[in-house]
């Protein structure tokens, strides 16, 4: 009979678990590039552009790398100025008022001297200004991706994530970008139903545990 509490009691966390919006399921569509077309080493996408599969060219214009440089994950990414300074996007549903996380990696074109600002934002809103070191450190071969998060809570049903660069337009040696994903944040009282259910089958556990020492005393 204790074996199915405690079997219960497990059950019971896995499901909060599952439904808890803390899914580690990535909102974002091909978040690692890897599905489109690309020629050669890397292909200019100008504006208008959807053959990112999942991804909307918005402005100027993106270089698609292939194997120009080393990826961070997989053998794809981008740089965010092509022929010029372009942004790239992409929407995906969300629940108003919940949190999302929202990760990538970055680093810059290896013909860059300097730091380079990837300007990343919500629906349109204020930037959030990310740099990397430019040359410090990279190579084609090595190219010192940095992993780079922030938080953002949802005002409807549907969001906009897009990438930019600022600089001048002349200036087209851009930020990299590869591996974006966007996760659910679980909301406290979702981790305390969580906990609950572990500390219920530790409890049950404990209890079993002092009955067979009475039983066999």
């Amino acid at each position: 009979m204790k074996k199915h509490i405690a079997s219960a009691g497990i059950a019971f966390a896995a499901a909060l678990l599952a439904t808890s919006p803390a899914q580690a399921a990535n909102l974002i569509t091909n978040g690692s590039f890897e599905n489109g077309n690309t020629g050669g080493a890397y292909s200019t996408e100008g504006a208008g552009s959807t053959n990112i599969f999942g991804w909307t060219v918005d402005s100027g214009s993106v270089d698609y790398i292939s194997s120009y440089w080393a990826a961070s994950d997989g053998a794809r990414s981008i740089d965010i100025a092509g022929s010029a300074i372009g942004s790239l996007s992409q929407s995906f549903a969300t629940v108003a008022g919940n949190a999302y996380k929202v990760t990538f990696d970055l680093s810059s074109n290896p013909d860059l001297r300097g730091a380079r600002d990837l300007l990343v934002s919500i629906n349109g809103g204020a930037p959030i200004t990310f740099t990397h070191p430019g040359s410090t450190g990279k190579d084609a071969a090595g190219m010192n991706w940095l992993n780079q998060s922030f938080t953002f809570l949802a005002t409807g049903a549907n969001t906009t994530l897009a990438f930019t660069t600022n600089g001048s337009a002349q200036n087209v040696y851009g930020p990299a970008l590869d591996n974006v994903a966007v996760s659910g944040v679980p909301e406290p009282a979702a981790w305390g139903m969580l906990l609950a259910g572990f500390a219920f089958v530790g409890g049950s556990m404990r209890r079993r545990r002092t009955s067979a020492t009475v039983t066999f005393a």
